[in-house]
Formats: C-alpha cells, structure tokens, sequence
C-alpha cells in the first residue's frame, strides 16, 4: 500500500493525518480512498503539491517586490528633482530654444538657421513628403522605437508596445519635425548663449546614429505627416531612460537649469526662468 501511495504521489502520513479511514481497512480500501481524493477537487496536499499557504506566501513576495521597485523608482524620480547648473541665466540676446513636453513624449524645438549651424544642410537632403524650405524651426525627438514607429496615433497603441518600451531596454529612434512654433502654445521657452547652444546642437548631432561618420540614416517609409522623417539613434529606451530624459540631458548639456534626473513629463523644465511666459519668436544670432 505504501509503495501504491508513493507511486501517486500522496505519502502514506498524509492519508493518516487526515483521519478519515482506519488502517484497520484493507490496502484496496486505502489506495481506492486515496484515488478518489487525488481526482477531487481537494487532492491530498504531498511534498510536490505547494499548499495554498505556500501559494499565498510566494504571492506576499512578488507583491512586495514590486512595492519596493515602485517605491524605489519614486524615490529616484523625487532624488532627480535636484537641481543642476544653479548658476545658469538666460541669455537676453540669445538663442531661443523651445521645449514641448506632454503626457507623452518630449521634444526640443530649435531655429532652423543660426549662425551655429543650418540644421537644412544636416536634415534637409532626405525624403520628405512636402516642401520644408518654408519652415522656421525643426522639433527633434529621442523615444523607443517600436513607440514611434508603430502608434502613429492612439488607435494604434497596444499594451504590449507601451509595457515593451517601460520595463525593457529597447532600441531607439529620433523624429525630425520642420515646422513653424505657431503649433506649440504650450511649450516653454528659454534663451542660451552661442557658445551653449553650440553645446546643444553636438550633444543633439551625438544622439544620431551615424554621426561618427557624418551621415545620418534616415529610416524609410514611416512619417506622420508631411514634413517629418524618423531617423537610427543611439541608446535604448527605458522606464530610466525616456525621451523627457534625453531633453533633460540635452538642456544640461548646454548649461541651462534643469534635474538631475528628469523621466517624467514636464520635469525637463522645471526650473525655466520662462515657464509662466508665452512663447515668443527664435532670436538668431
């Protein structure tokens, strides 16, 4: 009998302890018993069968380690708050820059044409669907890859892209937008010297893949509308990582104000002396 109830995986000790037959019974009578116990719905608990008190237990850990990953990222994200480059003052003949920041991704909106650079010369030469040699500024952008290319609108976002691109490094991409500041009323604005923006543009110029060798590389047949093209980039997004974090590090880059540490929307400009003011029109130098 015993070698009958090892063979289904239920120990003779647990028949036992559940006092509801007699040893006395035959070896037919148990093993019959312990049958109609292991196809209910109530099995015998055995060593290989967790109890719902070691379910629940496992259960408790998983809990609490999410608990302390979100308390911990939080606590990053409120540790990132500090600020960098105190010492920083807008330029008043400077270059104004523009930075769009919403629920969803970031953008930093420059002049087109400065004595710094032409970005027409660095950007203009690829496959646009419409004439761009009217536009004023270009809005460029750092985001997850499959985000931007596969939810050109919000009909297209699936959980599964948006999960992918929060808890797993994924790879990245920029969007190029020439366009006019008139479309961005809700973006904030500051002005920086020559020599910062020069910081700005290279930092920008780095965020492209290709840029070692002086060529970006455009990624064909995605846009969202007339005037935009999406282009290879360095890095990998992440929960960590974000395009809100890509404009922060951009800004602090070129000295302005900004966190330390800026994932999530609308910290990159935080500290903008202009936050409160409207957007006015780029000052070239």
């Amino acid at each position: 009998t015993q070698h009958s109830l090892r063979f289904l995986g239920i120990s003779f000790a647990d028949c036992r302890s559940l006092r509801c037959i007699s040893f006395r019974e035959s070896p037919i009578k148990i093993t019959a018993y312990a049958l109609t116990r292991l196809m209910s719905s109530d099995p015998v608990h055995s060593e290989e069968r967790p109890s719902r008190q070691n379910r629940f237990h496992w259960l408790r850990r998983i809990l609490k380690s999410f608990l302390v990953l979100f308390l911990g990222y939080w606590t990053i994200v409120l540790i990132g708050l500090i600020p960098v480059n105190r010492d920083f003052t807008p330029a008043e003949d400077g270059i104004e820059i523009l930075v769009i920041s919403s629920a969803v991704h970031a953008d930093i909106v420059l002049p087109v044409s400065t004595s710094v650079v032409n970005w027409r010369d660095k950007l203009g030469d690829f496959s646009y669907r419409s004439d761009i040699s009217n536009a004023s500024h270009v809005a460029i952008g750092w985001g997850d890859r499959g985000f931007f290319l596969e939810t050109e609108t919000w009909d297209d976002l699936k959980l599964s892209i948006a999960a992918r691109a929060l808890l797993w490094p994924s790879n990245s991409c920029v969007h190029v937008t020439f366009t006019d500041p008139r479309y961005y009323s809700d973006a904030t604005s500051v002005k920086i010297s020559k020599e910062q923006y020069e910081q700005l543009v290279a930092f920008i110029e780095q965020t492209f893949a290709g840029a070692d060798e002086s060529r970006f590389r455009q990624i064909e047949g995605y846009a969202y509308a007339q005037t935009d093209a999406f282009f290879e980039a360095k890095g990998h997004y992440h929960s960590l990582n974000t395009c809100n974090s890509w404009v922060g590090r951009a800004l602090r880059s070129a000295g302005v104000k900004v966190p330390w540490f800026s994932p999530m929307p609308h910290t990159p400009t935080l500290y903008f002396p202009s936050a409160n003011e409207p957007v006015g029109e780029a000052t070239k130098q």
